[in-house]
């Protein structure tokens, strides 16, 4: 029997092509050129740097703590001056096999410009903006009595317009704007105003926060800092940050570089379906490993092929689509439930379902297979997400085909 043939992972972003959609997301494996170099044999598409600045900043200790699912930060940007990095850092992630994209900041859009081109100068392909990191200003004030860094306000897009066109101005590789997670709620906005002062894509979403962790021994907070607030990244914050992709798609016509709480390859198919290009990787990398990056990548090409698609761009968007058939055959508020039904012949009977209906309509016979009492069953779907082999159905939308 002939074997399926493999599915196409090449990805276009912004003009540029890459092997693949995985991107190492700005974080402590973009910390120097020696460790962007290291991750980049991992096989991923791209490395983002950690925050160049022309000032850098220590961070406060500790500055890094688990948090449920996910896991809270007191970082800044690079603690590399912008002198290494222009000089050495991105010649060296070069000269290991990584492709660049600068994650950037300035104090003024004018310093921002001047990063920018010194950047990609020095090699780098793309330019990356960060907006709002949900930590920083209070422990700049701390480290720095007198400072008095402002809070900036999260609605006011003007400051990063100004940035966005005079680096645009400055230099012809592309520039992603990466909207923080504090913009939850005004994501559309800022999407539509970076759009206009002419950024080339979109990265959503950075931290989440601020967020708090405590010692329960001690009473401590659990990060450095005047109160040990830190911004919230990991698995915790995907489904946030996966609606927010969805929002900047359903907004703008612009590539977006889908990040936040990527640890497996169905989660970067979520970020594709909800209409990402890229889609970055960082908190599952810094706590299972750089290993992480290249098992992503190996696993999602199998399962894009088990979900029936030739290539990677094939499955972007098809929430969009989904939504959209929603609207269009009267099914956005559905309230009739549907039974949950349970295909025997995949199921393991770990038992997991019965545990989660708080109605009590799924069962476990000795010996048996799950069963499901459809006269007590809501159709709430929770028994459908649990499942660990997807053995459960709920025939709530109507299958079609793939856009």
């Amino acid at each position: 029997m002939a074997s399926k043939p493999e599915v196409d992972l090449k990805t276009s972003f912004c003009g540029l092509e890459f092997r693949n959609p995985i991107v190492v997301a700005a974080g402590v494996h973009g910390r120097d050129g020696e460790t962007m170099a290291e991750v980049a044999r991992c096989g991923v598409a791209a490395v983002c740097t950690k925050t160049i600045v022309s000032r850098p900043a220590p961070d406060v200790l500790p500055c890094f703590v688990q948090a449920g699912p996910g896991m809270l930060n007191a970082v800044f940007g690079s603690d590399r001056s912008a002198e290494y990095w222009f000089g050495e850092g991105i010649k060296r992630a070069r000269e290991g096999g990584a492709r660049v994209i600068a994650n950037l900041a300035g104090f003024s859009p004018e310093e921002s410009a001047q990063l920018a081109e010194r950047a990609v100068a020095a090699g780098a392909e793309m330019i990356e903006l960060p907006t709002h990191c949900p930590h920083m200003g209070e422990i700049l004030n701390a480290l720095y009595p007198g400072l008095n860094y402002p809070e900036p306000k999260l609605t006011d897009v003007a400051p990063m317009q100004a940035a966005v066109r005079l680096i645009k101005r400055a230099v012809k590789a592309p520039v992603v704007v990466k909207l923080s997670g504090t913009f939850a709620h005004i994501v559309r906005e800022w999407a539509l105003g970076v759009k206009e002062a002419g950024a080339d894509g979109i990265a959503c979403a950075d931290a989440f926060g601020p967020g708090l962790s405590i010692d329960v021994a001690t009473g401590q907070p659990r990060l450095g800092g005047p109160r040990g607030v830190g911004g919230l990244t990991g698995a915790g914050i995907r489904p946030l940050a996966l609606r927010m992709v969805l929002d900047i798609a359903l907004t703008v016509d612009l590539p977006i570089l889908g990040v936040g709480g990527v640890g497996s390859a169905r989660d970067a198919v979520e970020y594709l379906m909800a209409g990402a290009t890229l889609v970055g990787v960082c908190t599952a990398g810094h706590m299972n490993g750089a290993a992480r990056y290249a098992k992503i990548i190996s696993e999602l090409g199998g399962l894009l092929g088990r979900l029936g698609y030739a290539d990677a761009a094939s499955a972007r968007g098809l929430a969009l689509a989904r939504i959209r058939e929603r609207r269009e055959r009267g099914r956005t508020a559905v309230t009739s439930p549907v039974p949950a039904v349970v295909e025997e012949g995949l199921c393991t009977a770990c038992g997991r379902c019965p545990e989660v209906c708080a109605y009590d309509a799924i069962h476990l016979p000795a010996g048996g297979k799950a069963r499901v009492q459809a006269e007590r069953c809501i159709g709430c779907g929770l028994c459908v997400s649990v499942c660990p082999v997807d053995c459960i159905r709920q025939a709530y939308y109507e299958a079609s085909s793939k856009p």
